[in-house]
């Protein structure tokens, strides 16, 4: 993969990489978001009730232990950072004339994804927005393990517990699917069409992520501008 875009604000460093023609966005966020999401999830877990009354599993495509929104305080503090995450994604596109300077971007659901042996994710998109992302929370204790053994049976595996990042059809030098093995802070931001799943994993413990949608929409007065430059 390259990586043609690299800034730095705020000491992370947020990369455009374009592996099969759509570019994905990813960097490493910071502990302190890691800590308060992950703060936020326990005290739901801890209370039926919370658990119940945040309960998103019905919406969502994933075959897993449990799907809840994410409290709007605690994304709201951490609101700030993926906007400047946003930001750069766009400003790596200049090329995209239908994106125009004056976008209201608004995040329109965000959950957490906790899933535990078995779980799965199966191949599906995001509609209703324009951006998806997911970003990793925790992992079980095993899995580095279960990726060792998993090496040593097969070549370029890399399946247990991995998301996938589909595109297109495969070809002679050109592959259709990125494979990732995530770890605890990894983010990645991504266009909502690309389809995307997650494999089952066979280590004890839990696999916790989160995922927002992002819509944009155009600033009141801006019609003119983005009518110009169409």
């Amino acid at each position: 993969m390259t990586t043609p875009t690299e800034e730095k604000n705020n000491n992370i460093e947020f990369f455009v990489q374009r592996p099969f023609g759509p570019s994905i966005g990813c960097c490493k966020l910071p502990q302190d978001l890691v800590d308060d999401f992950n703060k936020d999830c326990d005290t739901v877990i801890k209370s039926e009730k919370e658990s119940k009354a945040r309960d998103v599993s019905h919406e969502l495509a994933g075959n897993v232990k449990q799907q809840l929104s994410i409290d709007k305080e605690v994304f709201a503090k951490w609101a700030p950072l993926f906007m400047k995450l946003i930001n750069k994604y766009l400003k790596a596109h200049p090329q995209e004339r239908d994106l125009p300077k004056s976008l209201k971007t608004t995040f329109t659901a965000a959950w957490y994804v906790r899933s535990f042996a078995g779980d799965f994710n199966p191949a599906h998109y995001h509609s209703n927005c324009h951006l998806s992302c997911v970003g990793y929370l925790a992992l079980p204790e095993g899995i580095k393990k279960e990726w060792a053994e998993e090496d040593k049976q097969h070549v370029n595996a890399s399946s247990a517990g991995a998301i996938e990042i589909q595109y297109g059809e495969s070809h002679l030098f050109s592959k259709n699917v990125v494979r990732i093995r995530p770890k605890v802070g990894d983010y990645y931001l991504f266009p909502w069409w690309m389809a995307h799943m997650v494999y089952p994993f066979r280590a004890k413990g839990e696999r916790r992520s989160f995922a927002f949608n992002i819509a944009l929409s155009l600033l009141e007065g801006a019609e003119k501008e983005f009518a110009e430059k169409k």
